[in-house]
């Protein structure tokens, strides 16, 4: 009787112990996830302000939470707002590779190449409007004709 009590009570120690380390776990999750949010739309805010230094300070805290393709595309337009071109660029490169039909990174990219005599910009206008993105054959037009 002794030994059957002993393994129910350690029974409920095993099942007491899961919970505590799920409910931490978790806990963790959601603070990395509350942090994660608040850079990202952090970022949003001051990027509309035309703070755009600032807004990268935010997506680069966000991406080091998280590498999120909707946050490299937005750090993407802060650098395009401020001029930095090359930057701009590579974010939009790599929210492509993320996720291929990401029609706003392909346009901008596209707009990109477009002002830097990229004559790959035609390739990238095309993937736009095969994605039917609004605008995008209007560009297209305009620039690879």
């Amino acid at each position: 009787m002794f030994l059957i009590n002993l393994l129910s009570i350690f029974d409920n120690m095993k099942k007491i112990l899961l919970l505590f380390a799920i409910l931490t776990f978790s806990e963790n999750c959601s603070s990395q996830d509350t942090d994660f949010y608040n850079s990202y739309f952090e970022g949003n805010a001051l990027l509309s302000k035309g703070q755009y230094d600032k807004a990268i300070e935010k997506y680069n805290a966000a991406l080091k939470l998280f590498p999120a393709d909707y946050v490299f595309f937005n750090r993407g337009n802060a650098n395009y707002k401020k001029g930095d071109l090359p930057n701009a660029l590579l974010d939009y490169t790599i929210t492509i590779k993320m996720r291929v039909d990401y029609a706003e990174a392909y346009f901008q990219r596209a707009m990109i190449k477009s002002s830097t005599g990229d004559k790959t910009n035609c390739d990238d206008f095309k993937k736009a409007v095969n994605l039917e993105l609004e605008g995008s054959k209007e560009a297209f037009r305009k620039y690879c004709k």
